[in-house]
């Protein structure tokens, strides 16, 4: 009939279910995205029961199977008039999103619910596009401001529960205005992004993080590290800067100064006192002559 070639050349997966969960129908669409996320081509839809299928995803280790298969069961007890999930559906090659709905069919059949399937994967990667956008410097890559807040907070409330060791490393590039006057601004941009893939090349671990805080101002967080190694990273640091070899002023090198603090924090504020602490210790680098790594 005219209505099932339409219904089978829509792109979004229909499923009609009876109040037991049984499927009497479903499209093409339908069968395609189970046959694209593991389930055999030879699997026969109609009278099977889709909370089985959930029931078997959820022992699988699939965590939104089990948030679907109980908004489905509340909509089919009637305790909600509709369901909506979204959900990861990512294969190997590509990330993937759907959302779920679930509701009545409206045709007046009270036995019969429709659940639909719509690929979202466009707006969520447009919305991770956007988050990126929003929690990373756009000039030289790293993490910003914003993202420090957040990063920092979390870190440290994770070594409170494990009662592991944070530091924290403010880099502040020495003499960046005489830099910056003598070459012109797109070479201290330059100068900016060099430094910024520096301290990228030296936190790569999950529980570090390489940050602009602005202007020429950095900081790198280091998880599960004590003093010893806050301080081996500072120096790499302070040397890959010197290393770099970009000069100004009849041969005289960019150079960074390092504030250092570390410290095992005992209260989820103490990403306060960790920052008070760098500052401070960056305060007498730079009063000291710069071009050196000092902990408070």
């Amino acid at each position: 009939s005219l209505h099932t070639s339409v219904v089978n050349s829509l792109d979004i997966e229909i499923a009609v279910i009876d109040q037991d969960g049984i499927i009497v129908d479903v499209n093409s669409a339908w069968i395609k995205h189970g046959t694209d996320n593991g389930i055999p081509a030879e699997f026969v839809w109609i009278g099977s029961n889709y909370l089985n299928v959930l029931s078997e995803s959820t022992a699988s280790g699939d965590s939104s199977a089990g948030e679907a298969a109980k908004g489905i069961t509340d909509v089919l007890r009637g305790t909600r008039a509709s369901f909506n999930l979204e959900y990861p559906c990512h294969s190997p090659d590509q990330k993937r999103w759907f959302m779920m709905r679930v509701s009545p069919l409206r045709d007046g059949s009270a036995d019969l619910f429709v659940i639909t399937h719509h690929n979202i994967t466009q707006r969520k990667l447009a919305e991770e596009r956007a988050e990126r956008l929003a929690m990373y410097d756009p000039l030289t890559g790293v993490a910003n401001r914003r993202y420090f807040n957040e990063f920092l907070k979390r870190e440290v409330q994770r070594c409170v529960r494990n009662r592991s060791p944070i530091s924290l490393l403010i880099v502040d590039v020495d003499n960046f205005k005489g830099y910056n006057d003598e070459h012109g601004h797109p070479t201290g941009d330059r100068c900016l992004i060099a430094v910024g893939k520096a301290l990228s090349a030296l936190s790569r671990r999950p529980s570090d993080l390489a940050v602009r805080l602005g202007g020429d101002e950095f900081a790198v967080i280091l998880g599960n590290t004590d003093r010893v190694g806050a301080q081996n990273v500072a120096e790499a640091v302070r040397t890959s800067i010197t290393d770099l070899g970009m000069s100004y002023s009849d041969s005289r090198n960019i150079t960074v100064s390092v504030g250092i603090a570390s410290m095992i924090p005992q209260t989820k504020r103490d990403d306060e006192m960790l920052v008070q602490d760098a500052d401070k210790a960056l305060y007498r680098a730079k009063s000291a002559g710069g071009n050196q790594a000092v902990s408070y």
